[in-house]
């Protein structure tokens, strides 16, 4: 990719530079169940389903380039949706779809750290076993 000047910046911001990417690890097959979904006027999609508290569901999105991702990275990003990828991996992100609030830790940070844990897993799971479902 060529990155070019602009007004008189040596760097291009990037989302990608503000929010860098997981490294792979393993994840239980079962610790997670995909699940293939069509809505109407909007196509299909794939959610990841955690099945274990706190049931985080994690929406898989199938960018078909590098631009597309960057544009998905930076909507997520600027609308404060919790997103991750595989770092190095521009085929698929996972943004955070729901939760089971109730089986959150009620107290601040950990409900969110419980979220985020939840989601990095579920990227994790979907860069693993994913490509299983695609075929």
């Amino acid at each position: 990719m060529e990155i070019k000047k602009i007004e008189n910046k040596d760097y291009v911001m990037l989302p990608r530079l503000q929010h860098p990417g997981l490294k792979p690890m393993h994840v239980e097959r079962d610790a997670f169940k995909a699940e293939l979904k069509h809505v109407d006027g909007h196509g299909d999609y794939w959610l990841i389903h955690q099945q274990s508290k706190p049931h985080v569901v994690a929406h898989v999105q199938l960018p078909k380039t590098e631009a597309e991702f960057d544009n998905i990275l930076s909507f997520c990003l600027t609308q404060n949706h919790w997103c991750e990828y595989i770092e190095g991996d521009l085929s698929f992100l996972c943004v955070i779809a729901g939760y089971n609030a109730e089986e959150l830790t009620p107290k601040y940070p950990d409900f969110i750290k419980e979220q985020v844990l939840a989601l990095c897993a579920a990227t994790r799971w979907w860069y693993e076993y994913g490509k299983n479902y695609l075929i």
